[in-house]
């Protein structure tokens, strides 16, 4: 699930998460059970043009 930068950067102060980078991104791992478990629908979608594949998460 997406979180702000304020509230990532409060996560790591306090040590309820750690900081690293994946492939150039960015990434925070929680270090405790998280206070909700709402997920979030995604949805995939493959465009095979002529030239090019086009992929797109949301």
């Amino acid at each position: 699930m997406p979180t702000t930068p304020s509230r990532a950067k409060r996560w790591i102060k306090s040590g309820k998460a750690t900081g690293f980078f994946k492939k150039g991104v960015f990434c925070v791992r929680l270090n405790q059970e998280p206070s909700n478990k709402n997920t979030q629908p995604i949805a995939v979608g493959i465009d095979p043009g002529s030239k090019r594949e086009g992929f797109t998460c949301h």
